[in-house]
């Protein structure tokens, strides 16, 4: 008991923090435990006695680290290396630079003045540069290791001057040229090479070698370099006649699929790694043989067919399937053989502990699973920020909220409910009653419902637009109505937008319209004989008298249409966007067309009038973007923006994150890279930013959807998609394990969906009946069978699909949406839902109307046929009120604020509203947490 003592599993280090290992002083004396101890032999003592985690080390640590740790001074630079035989002369002794670097330097800090001194008087000598491009002296070949020749005076063997030659001469120097005119001849070798140059080794191949059966095929390698076999002598040519055939093999070229062990036709099985099988002469495992086959055959080699017959009964099995066809719930947490996993890792486990289809215990776990792991696709999706009234607003994509006990995005949850729930379900209420007022918004109007003057002539930022333009711009901005930039803009433009139209344009009510979109106000054309502009030309047809409808009218539409007419670019030029990145506009005034503009204006310009492929774009980005644009200081980089977290400046003033990040960074112009940027990051880093875990189909803050069961070769195994996703969210974003994961597998294991409209400005009509591969279908069903196939963006089948059926699903988003029964001064009246009409010679309800009249302009001719026609049996003013000018029904506010009028649920809340979710079920002994964090990419797989 007094002699001996079980050293510690893992050793306290009293000088080692969460990020960096520090030395101990061995001159500086504590007081501990009541008496005098000198620092280095209590850091010895813990080592070799106390357990890193236990009370004795923390408090230890605490008590003395300021004390008894320090930074060991370093003679040479960060990038520099140690020279250790150099000698030197330190205070009349000669010491060898090695005793300096180890043993001189103790007790000395780093950043002290007499580690300042050292550094200045020895790191000439004791320090070198690594070279950029070291000097190979066996570049092509072997060494001869133990062969010794003549170097600068001394006798020194071939290793010891290869690696002087690596770590101080760079490739091409003269040294290093010389060094190998005079040395290769006796220290380089053409090593013995088993497999032919277009053969690889496999080095899973195992042969018997000198009475030893387990010899690895590319151990030998590392014998000719040992052993010094050359190339073309006699035991090189023995030993690849004798193994060759067994280690070596022509990789495949992959142009033709692999030879897969455990696939039959189009499906896949779960190999039984462990199991093990004889295979090449050998005890092999399934896993070996599976790599073996999928290296060497590719899928129509009769060696493939032979494989499977013989070893899939041995090696393959079909993993159990809980979901029997339904829709994986991917993230939910439950809990099995008491343990907590997802669903989704579910399928990892089922594979590791071979559990089968149709066994006993997976008919136990489907039993008990099923319920909170599975669901099916609704009928009429949940649409979070959809209103009782039928109208669609906006989301607030990256907002974060609490629903059902977990934390997620506004987005990630309106995801998760158009894949779940239904529009009348219950969660889809309660979601609207609790989140709608945080997560939704109504867009800004300038004219608040009221009319807008398109061609009205307004300046914004220095750039005149129409007033119709001005509308992209805002929604583009996504200013909320009742904002303080929105009221802003209405307070701005309100008068030159809404109230009529503008003074300059007389009689613009019956005006002859041009232009049907976009106008070119500033293009230039000849009208009787006299140059003018198009906003000149639209003033005097006016003032002549040329109106709508006249001949006069369509004369001008024919003649200057092309001039002065544009169709708003489908796909905006971005000047500031170069390769696969956006960046900042910068506050400048340059040369453009012969004129000084200003960036922000051109800017402008280009993403309201000109596409992103054409000349004009691709010449202003060229000209410009050094001038305009500029990388704009990034302050955590790749890592994520702590958006709550408070900081304090230098100033001494506290400052939001994102204030820094949004704000501070921006209106200063401080660039990527830059010393104030520098500053910044080095200050504020930790306080401010942190890592999230891998997620390996995010790819440029884009979520792709993952192929779960997808097969990939990962770390020499056959794994699914979905198995690598689950395994790749155990690193951080930024590891080079997650990088190098993403880098292999995300073109396996990760698409773009099709997009059944391929375009963003038009919606799906989801519920519109069509035939469908000769079936009787809606969009909805069309819509969802391209998720069950997983078609992906761009493929042949989803641009057929698209061309198909997209003229029959998908409509133009109106600018302001129709509805039957909203009066020209923007009220409503009550719409008698249920009333049956006759419309395009069917019989419908007039909420049916209604919706089918949802994507027309409300100003639309067919919005105003229907209106004229069914307003007497459809529309309802309330009492009192009058058929001409409606006043606002009760229940419906006059606040535009996004809110949802919900029944009280009283005391019900979220934990019982649904089962297969929640923390208990009478028919389950299931533990389960909805988790939406990250759900949008498995939502639908």
């Amino acid at each position: 008991d007094f002699c001996c003592y079980t050293p510690p599993d893992e050793p306290c280090n009293m000088c080692q923090t969460d990020t960096a290992y520090f030395d101990a002083y061995s001159s500086v004396e504590v007081d501990l435990w009541g008496s005098p101890t000198n620092c280095s032999d209590v850091y010895d003592y813990l080592i070799r006695r106390i357990e890193s985690d236990s009370d004795t080390c923390a408090s230890t640590k605490d008590s003395i680290f300021d004390q008894c740790c320090y930074n060991k001074c370093s003679i040479c630079d960060g990038n520099q290396l140690q020279d250790f035989e150099q000698q030197i002369d330190l205070g009349g002794e000669a010491i060898s630079c090695m005793q300096l670097h180890t043993v001189r330097t103790n007790d000395i800090a780093a950043g002290s003045n007499i580690c300042q001194s050292m550094q200045s008087q020895f790191s000439p000598t004791c320090c070198y540069d690594a070279p950029a491009v070291p000097c190979a002296l066996c570049a092509e070949g072997a060494i001869r290791k133990e062969v010794e020749v003549d170097f600068g005076g001394d006798t020194e063997s071939c290793n010891q001057i290869a690696n002087f030659l690596a770590n101080r001469a760079s490739n091409g120097t003269e040294e290093c040229s010389i060094a190998k005119v005079e040395l290769m001849q006796h220290c380089c070798f053409d090593k013995c090479r088993l497999c032919k140059e277009n053969e690889q080794i496999d080095w899973d191949g195992y042969v018997t070698f000198e009475g030893k059966d387990d010899v690895s095929c590319g151990s030998f390698d590392w014998y000719f370099t040992t052993n010094v076999i050359e190339e073309g002598t006699s035991q090189c040519t023995q030993m690849q006649n004798a193994f060759s055939q067994q280690c070596c093999y022509e990789p495949m070229d992959y142009s033709t699929p692999a030879c897969s062990l455990c696939k039959r036709a189009d499906i896949w099985y779960e190999i039984n790694g462990t199991a093990e099988v004889f295979f090449d002469g050998l005890s092999r495992s399934c896993t070996d043989v599976s790599n073996s086959l999928f290296r060497k055959y590719d899928e129509q080699n009769g060696f493939c067919d032979a494989a499977r017959s013989e070893y899939f009964e041995a090696c393959c099995f079909e993993k159990c399937d809980i979901c029997q066809g339904s829709l994986l719930d991917a993230n939910v947490e439950v809990a099995y053989n008491g343990t907590a996993t997802t669903c989704l890792e579910l399928g990892v486990r089922f594979a590791a502990d071979i559990v089968q289809a149709g066994s006993e215990e997976c008919k136990l776990a489907k039993s008990a699973l099923f319920e909170p792991c599975c669901y099916q696709s609704p009928f009429d999706p949940c649409v979070l920020c959809a209103s009782t009234d039928g109208k669609a607003g906006e989301i607030r994509e990256n907002v974060d909220v609490n629903f059902y006990g977990s934390t997620t995005t506004c987005s990630n949850l309106n995801s998760f409910l158009v894949a779940r729930e239904e529009q009348l379900g219950f969660m889809c209420q309660a979601a609207k009653a609790e989140l709608q007022e945080s997560c939704c918004f109504e867009k800004c109007d300038i004219c608040a419902n009221g009319n807008l003057y398109w061609d009205n002539p307004v300046e914004f930022n220095g750039v005149t637009f129409a007033c119709g333009e001005l509308t992209w711009i805002v929604t583009g901005n996504m200013y909320e109505g009742g904002s303080d930039e929105c009221n802003h803009i209405q307070t701005t433009y309100y008068d030159k937008c809404c109230s009529g139209p503008s003074p300059d344009i007389p009689n613009a009510a019956n005006k002859c319209e041009i232009c049907p979109d976009g106008k070119d106000w500033y293009a230039p054309v000849v009208y009787g004989g006299k140059p003018m502009t198009c906003l000149e030309l639209d003033s005097v047809l006016l003032r002549n008298g040329v109106f709508g409808d006249s001949a006069e009218c369509d004369q001008a539409t024919q003649e200057y249409a092309s001039t002065c007419c544009y169709t708003p670019p489908m796909k905006p030029c971005n000047l500031c966007h170069f390769g696969q990145k956006s960046y900042s506009v910068a506050e400048r005034t340059v040369l453009y067309n012969g004129a000084e503009s200003d960036c922000y204006g051109i800017h402008n310009h280009l993403s309201t009038r000109v596409e992103a492929e054409q000349d004009v774009c691709i010449v202003a980005q060229n000209e410009l973007f050094d001038d305009c644009c500029y990388d704009k200081c990034n302050l955590c980089q790749n890592y994520q923006l702590n958006s709550e977290a408070v900081v304090m400046t230098n100033g001494g003033q506290q400052m939001g994150c994102s204030e820094i990040e949004n704000n501070f960074i921006g209106l200063n112009q401080i660039t990527q890279g830059s010393e104030q940027c520098s500053i910044l990051q080095q200050q504020h880093f930790n306080d401010c930013c942190y890592d999230v875990p891998c997620d390996l189909c995010e790819k440029d803050e884009t979520s792709y959807e993952l192929l779960v069961q997808s097969p990939v070769i990962y770390q020499g195994r056959n794994r699914t998609c979905g198995e690598v996703a689950v395994l790749a969210r155990d690193v951080m974003s930024q590891s080079d394990v997650c990088k190098t994961t993403k880098h292999d597998l995300f073109d396996s294991c990760c698409y773009k969906q099709c997009d059944l409209c391929g375009d963003p400005g038009w919606a799906i009509d989801w519920n519109r009946k069509l035939t469908y591969d000769n079936l009787a279908s809606t969009c909805l069903d069309v819509f969802m069978n391209l998720r069950s196939e997983r078609i992906q963006d761009g493929d042949d089948k989803c641009r057929s699909i698209q061309y198909t059926v997209s003229h029959e699903c998908c409509y133009k988003l109106p600018t302001n949406q129709c509805f039957m029964c909203q009066a020209s001064d923007g009220t409503f009246l009550n719409t008698n839902w249920n009333v049956e009409v006759s419309y395009q010679d069917k019989r419908m309800t007039c909420g049916d109307v209604n919706a089918i009249l949802s994507s027309e302009e409300v100003d639309g001719e067919l919005c105003l046929e229907a209106r004229d026609s069914f307003w007497n049996e459809c529309c309802t003013p309330q009492e009192g009120g009058k058929i001409n000018l409606p006043i606002l029904p009760s229940g419906v506010s006059d606040n535009n604020d996004g809110s949802s009028k919900w029944s009280d649920y009283g005391d019900m809340g979220f934990g019982n509203f649904i089962k297969r979710n929640g923390a208990s079920s009478h028919s389950l002994c299931v533990s389960a947490a909805l988790t939406l964090i990250g759900m949008a990419t498995l939502l639908m797989i």
